[in-house]
């Protein structure tokens, strides 16, 4: 029960550690880190170092791979660029277990140290960074329970004769070595032992190789474990980890049953030609399993991208989450920038009226949380667009003042976001405990049809239009008040929590009026200024990205 609970809490901490840290990376996530992670991995020998040098600081194939999901889920890397990184990673795992004296556990004790009380009693902007830090080093932590966990039960009777029924049986070895890997979570420990294990007579050579194919197998499953709940983007990165395994278990294995049956020397009798010593043998099978499929897909990094974005298409959240017009950084001239970023704007809200889809039936609360990551993503890429704009000494006092409204827009929008947020949360909780209600389903449709026509005014700039939004989010017709008289009038209809929950969600109604009102008026005072001069620019500003793409 003790082993068995370690384990639970390292894993625990270990998703723990992912969210933290997936977090204070999107936190950290400006325009300037992307570019200088940008550069690291710009290239593919750039890559594969980097992916050497990541599993030498992890020992951990599986927590690497998910730092780099961390990384594309805060976008701070695309796939072209983790590809190379992934073969850089088993490349390095090879090295490592020739290697085996490396032990981070005093490091990543230390990091937490620091970095805690950095965290705790440094400068609040600096937050994100210790923050990160933070997460990396619950995350090693996460692991390194579940590995001591698993650890413990080498030295239990019931293993060490499972170890005897194992010994001569490959099947059985290769089997042993997967699921070792599943609870330890890293084929780089479950290799040492077999090193151990081999160096003490307790297996054959055959039998080894086969357990340490089968870590490198059980790695694949955990990996697919532990990615079922990612989409999208996320999903290539761990579907592209688990390719990799998967091409050396159907060149090796196949290689390794010809070898026992007809007796042609193939993978044991070359490790056995390289060395005497057993331990040595292992490790260079285990080097010879994360390093086959390396050069074949050096060359097909172009094609197998492809196939993973076939596979594993980019979800409508990540879509929305990349820009359209803007192409960062901005050199184009300020006016086209400003147009640019109303654009980008424009798309905003239509990432809003996603989330009031997201509320209607039948939809649950996970589509809404990816429409609001997408728009929070977007909206940290314009507010950067707009930061750099608003530096430029070159603007003009009425350039300066449209960069303001612009400004405003964008604060109200995120206003708009973190309401949304609430009011999904109390939508669900009355559509799921008083269905007979029929707030919750209204709410949603009036409010997205008051949010189209705002959509319609950013977009057109109709004064006709603008007047009906006026007239729609005003105090005396958006009829909250109404509502509020009629459902609360009644003590014995609802019980307090109900009544909490449907307060809540009046309120945020009105906010949300209020809201799109003062955004129409924004709008109203940014006036028509150099909307209709813009579209011959704009043309060209698309052809000049295409071009550079």
């Amino acid at each position: 029960m003790q082993t068995a609970a370690t384990m639970f809490a390292g894993l625990g901490l270990f998703f723990f550690a992912m969210h933290f840290l997936c977090v204070n990376l999107k936190r950290l996530a400006d325009q300037k880190v992307k570019r200088r992670i940008a550069r690291l991995t710009s290239t593919v020998p750039a890559g594969l170092s980097a992916g050497m040098l990541m599993i030498v600081l992890t020992q951990s194939g599986t927590a690497a791979v998910f730092l780099l999901v961390g990384l594309v889920r805060a976008g701070m890397m695309t796939l072209r660029q983790v590809q190379p990184v992934i073969l850089g990673l088993n490349l390095g795992a090879g090295l490592i277990v020739l290697f085996l004296t490396l032990d981070i556990r005093i490091a990543v004790l230390l990091l937490i140290a620091v970095s805690g009380f950095l965290y705790a009693f440094g400068p609040r902007h600096k937050e994100h960074v210790t923050g990160a830090a933070i997460g990396v080093g619950l995350l090693f932590l996460g692991f390194q329970i579940m590995r001591d966990a698993a650890s413990q039960i080498e030295t239990q009777a019931w293993f060490v004769q499972f170890v005897e029924v194992t010994a001569g049986a490959p099947l059985l070895a290769f089997l042993a070595g997967m699921v070792l890997t599943i609870f330890a979570q890293s084929s780089i420990a479950v290799a040492a032992v077999m090193i151990v294990f081999l160096q003490s007579g307790l297996f054959e050579l055959r039998d080894g190789i086969l357990f340490v194919f089968g870590a490198n197998i059980g790695s694949s499953v955990l990996m697919l474990l532990l990615s079922a709940n990612l989409s999208g983007v996320q999903r290539q990165v761990s579907l592209y980890k688990l390719g990799f395994n998967a091409f050396s278990a159907l060149v090796l294995l196949p290689m390794m049953y010809i070898e026992a049956v007809t007796g042609v020397p193939m993978v044991a009798a070359l490790v056995a030609h390289m060395t005497t010593d057993p331990g040595t043998q292992v490790a260079l099978a285990y080097v010879l399993f994360n390093a086959l499929p390396v050069p074949f897909l050096l060359l097909m990094l172009r094609p197998t991208a492809g196939f993973l974005q076939r596979v594993s298409p980019e979800t409508q959240a990540e879509r929305g989450a990349r820009p359209k017009h803007l192409v960062l950084p901005c050199t184009e001239p300020p006016i086209v920038v400003q147009r640019l970023v109303e654009l980008e704007i424009v798309r905003l809200f239509r990432l809003n009226a996603d989330a009031f889809d997201s509320m209607r039936c039948n939809r649950g609360s996970k589509d809404l949380r990816a429409n609001l990551d997408a728009a929070a993503s977007l909206h940290k890429i314009v507010g950067e667009a707009l930061r750099d704009l608003s530096s430029d000494r070159a603007l003009s006092a009425d350039e300066h003042g449209h960069v303001d409204l612009l400004g405003r827009i964008l604060y109200l929008s995120q206003g708009m976001r973190e309401a949304l947020h609430d009011l999904g949360a109390d939508v669900f909780y009355l559509r799921r405990n008083r269905p007979d209600l029929w707030l919750a389903d209204s709410a949603v449709e009036g409010l997205d049809a008051i949010l189209n026509v705002l959509i319609s005014v950013a977009r057109d700039r109709n004064s006709d239009t603008l007047a009906v939004l006026t007239r729609l989010t005003s105090a005396k017709n958006n009829g909250i008040n109404a509502i509020k008289v009629a459902y609360l009038q009644d003590d014995g209809l609802l019980t307090a929590e109900e009544k909490a929950r449907l307060m809540s969600a009046m309120n945020l109604c009105e906010r949300l009026i209020w809201l799109f009102g003062e955004t129409g008026r924004a709008y109203g005072r940014l006036g028509h200024s150099h909307v209709e001069v813009l579209p011959t620019a704009f043309e060209r500003l698309q052809a000049s990205a295409q071009l550079r793409a």
